[in-house]
């Protein structure tokens, strides 16, 4: 797996990443996400101290990342919890034959 060194661009600055050669469309595309929401928390806040917008952004991210977590968790017990009922009503079905 070779990478590649690479420059992004966010809120006007460039920064140099390494990167595997296969996965570097995603890493500009993920780093235009990024320049989108923190050009607008800077809209939306009026700041234009860059660490404080990177630093509220990435909360913000590691937030979000949490509560999708959370979701995952409850949608596999959800999921685990019907299988168990399935497989109790092909238990009932089987003996009954």
């Amino acid at each position: 797996m070779s990478s590649q060194s690479i420059d992004i661009e966010v809120l006007g600055r460039f920064i140099r990443v390494n990167c595997p050669d296969e996965n570097s469309s995603d890493l500009y595309y993920t780093a235009n996400i990024l320049n989108q929401r923190l050009e607008k928390l800077k809209e939306q806040t009026g700041t234009y101290n860059i660490e404080k917008l990177i630093f509220v952004t990435a909360l913000n991210v590691c937030y979000e990342l949490e509560l999708e977590k959370q979701k995952s968790v409850h949608c596999i017990k959800h999921v685990k919890s019907r299988m168990l009922v399935l497989n109790e009503m092909i238990d009932k079905a089987l003996e009954q034959e």
